[in-house]
């Protein structure tokens, strides 16, 4: 009886730290590319969004701001 209980808690950490990185790899994809303007960069540094209106703005559009400095070109490879 405890290996059954064992094995059931295993399955439901395995379960849950693979949830937990498919979650973080969404959340990458909804960045733009490009870099982003200074203030954005600081307010994502403190894990906040950027409150600036130009930058709300460019973020509904999924853009970054290029008034506060950021681009919208992907960095090209070299």
């Amino acid at each position: 009886m405890k290996f059954v209980k064992v094995l059931t808690a295993v399955a439901f950490a395995v379960a849950l730290s693979a949830s937990l990185a498919l979650a973080a790899d969404k959340d990458k994809a909804k960045t733009p590319p490009g870099k982003l303007g200074k203030c954005c960069a600081a307010a994502a540094k403190d894990g906040k969004a950027c409150g600036h209106a130009c930058c709300v703005e460019a973020a509904k559009s999924g853009k970054n701001c290029e008034k506060c400095g950021g681009t919208n070109e992907a960095p090209k490879k070299k």
